[in-house]
């Protein structure tokens, strides 16, 4: 048994490895935004890599989210993907596509939420997912946690620091579209973009993934796979509240003050940014999240209090 190539209709879809026998499904995502393509080049690692050993019983799917923008560099053509997978926008998208009028991203959120259909309707057990991003800023990979207990017992099986509470800031995201069609997913940041760390932490979180999922063995390249995630991230809370986020316009005169780490601590007062003539300050002490270093975007960065202490 070889990956099968489903292509066409469901473009997004780069490869499929399906056992023989009924068991677990991975869902792994790449490229959801078109300026971070070390996903995408993880897939296609990780599709190499069964093609030699497949697993015997289960199913791997990768899928690439914006093929247009990564074909250009750019984080979104028209809008953020990664906020389109509401019931309301997916059905706009359906009647933009209808009409002949759709956008690049309602396309590819179209493309993503049929494929993602498809592959939980022939599903054979569990279903998986990780979605794989990098960052503007520099700094270590993290894990977005959201939704059910099992997903937070499979973000346990990462060790990164691991962020709850985005839901409630940032709306339409696939982590949340996979969680309501029961799929048991996390958004994992691996690094800057382009960067070498963040792919070799971003391999190191397919490796792990697939012994979660019970899709392979935990072996001594999982346990090469947590030595990496846990040196890399070993500084930081494991678990991290994000209680507010600083929105911004296209149009902005938003601009981060430069230095700060995608997580870094930051006492109450620090200039953060500065939003034409106005200072924005740290509103206690805490940490900033996600700091905007891009000429794209609408998150200027996000705030949070630490929940569990750093680890030794």
């Amino acid at each position: 048994m070889s990956p099968g190539i489903e292509g066409g209709r469901l473009g997004c879809v780069r490869g499929v490895v399906r056992g023989v026998a009924p068991g677990p499904t991975l869902i792994v995502v790449g490229g959801l935004h078109g300026n971070e393509p070390a996903g995408v080049e993880v897939g296609a690692l990780l599709l190499a890599r069964l093609a030699a050993a497949p697993p015997a019983a289960g199913e791997v799917v990768v899928l690439a989210g914006n093929p247009e923008a990564l074909a250009v560099g750019r984080r979104y053509l028209a809008r953020d993907l990664n906020r389109q997978f509401t019931p309301e926008r997916i059905a706009a998208a359906r009647t933009a596509a209808a009409g002949g009028v759709a956008d690049v991203e309602q396309r590819a959120a179209l493309a993503l939420a049929d494929a993602i259909a498809a592959i939980v309707a022939r599903a054979r057990g569990p279903v998986f997912a990780v979605d794989l991003h990098t960052t503007s800023a520099d700094g270590v990979p993290f894990s977005i946690v959201i939704g059910s207990t099992a997903t937070q017992e499979f973000a346990a099986r990462f060790p990164l620091p691991g962020l709850v509470g985005l839901e409630g800031s940032c709306g339409g995201t696939l982590g949340q579209h996979l969680g309501a069609l029961g799929c048991v997913a996390l958004a994992i940041e691996g690094g800057q973009h382009e960067s070498a760390a963040a792919r070799t932490n971003l391999e190191a979180v397919v490796t792990i993934a697939l012994a979660a999922s019970d899709l392979a063995p935990h072996g001594d390249d999982t346990r090469a796979a947590e030595a990496q995630l846990t040196r890399a991230g070993a500084a930081h809370p494991r678990l991290i509240e994000v209680v507010l986020r600083h929105a911004v316009d296209e149009a902005r005169t938003f601009r981060m003050e430069p230095g700060f780490a995608n997580i870094q601590r930051t006492p109450q007062g620090t200039l953060l940014a500065r939003e034409g003539d106005v200072e924005i300050r740290a509103p206690f002490d805490g940490l900033v999240l996600l700091p905007l270093y891009q000429l794209q975007g609408t998150d200027g960065f996000y705030y949070g209090r630490e929940l569990t202490p750093r680890r030794a």
